[in-house]
């Protein structure tokens, strides 16, 4: 799948397990202008529904389990889907190189122009709900003033562990994947964070799933927030299935996050972040 497409314009991003050890990234962009390609857009799961529902957000994917599908449903999530819907060749294409030299499931798609144009003459709302606010708080210095981290080792199975290296120049922790820099294909720039939040979790695999499909449970748990060099233990939840995450201090109080985009590590109970 890389290089991946957009993703140092996400404003959030969220990886997550998903079979076989590998990840899965999902892109949360408060505006698409000027972000170019995005992709490629792989199929859906239930708990990658959840966290775009924290958002209120338009769900866009290719394809999903059939456990994504029926929550799609039961959930009202507003998901624009290439696989099972009216969108390939207009709001999805398959890029034609990525096909050929990266494989069919890796192909697909979008842009911000494209999501620009064809969003307003789509009938789902595109508002958000009066009285919706995103419960965050932010300052301009968001280092919270625990040990340091300078480096933070993020191992999600025994085949992927994320790296994200602190730059003091930029004050954005650099990410790292697969002994290389995680760069964005549209401009090889380097992926690059304010905020670095690690979500310690249950994952399980499905009894007789064919397919290895797992778990995630995001209801809440232990885990750190790292920024500025600096990080501290917290604590998160989220209610089910639409509640936002909430992140807080170890001692209850709410954290403030520095100004600026966010990479949330969702990870296994057995996963132990390691920081210098």
């Amino acid at each position: 799948a890389l290089p991946q497409l957009g993703v140092s314009q996400a404003d959030i991003i969220y990886e997550v397990l998903a079979e076989g050890g590998i990840t899965r990234m999902l892109g949360v962009y408060q505006s698409v202008e000027g972000v170019g390609t995005i992709g490629s857009v792989r199929s859906s799961r239930p708990y990658y529904l959840e966290l775009a529902l924290g958002h209120d957000a338009v769900y866009l994917h290719a394809g999903g389990s059939p456990d994504a599908y029926s929550k799609i449903k039961s959930w009202g999530v507003t998901a624009l889907d290439c696989v099972n819907g009216p969108y390939e060749g207009t709001l999805f294409w398959r890029d034609q190189w990525r096909r050929k030299n990266l494989g069919y499931e890796h192909s697909v798609v979008t842009s911000g122009e494209a999501i620009t144009t064809l969003f307003p003459s789509y009938s789902f709302r595109q508002q958000h709900q009066e009285g919706y606010t995103y419960d965050m708080a932010f300052a301009e210095n968001g280092a919270p003033g625990g040990e340091a981290a300078q480096s933070v080792t993020v191992p999600f199975s025994d085949y992927k562990t994320g790296l994200f290296t602190y730059d003091a120049d930029t004050g954005l922790y650099l990410v790292s994947e697969y002994g290389q820099p995680y760069v964005d294909g549209n401009s090889g720039e380097q992926v690059g964070v304010t905020n670095l939040l690690i979500l310690k979790t249950r994952c399980a695999n499905i009894p007789g799933d064919e397919y290895g499909r797992i778990t995630v449970d995001l209801t809440g748990g232990e885990g750190w927030f790292a920024c500025g060099g600096q990080y501290v233990p917290i604590r998160w939840e989220k209610g089910f299935p639409n509640g936002q995450l909430r992140y807080c201090t170890a001692d209850g109080a709410p954290l403030v996050l520095g100004q600026g985009r966010s990479y949330v590590c969702v990870v296994p109970l057995n996963s132990n972040a390691t920081f210098s």
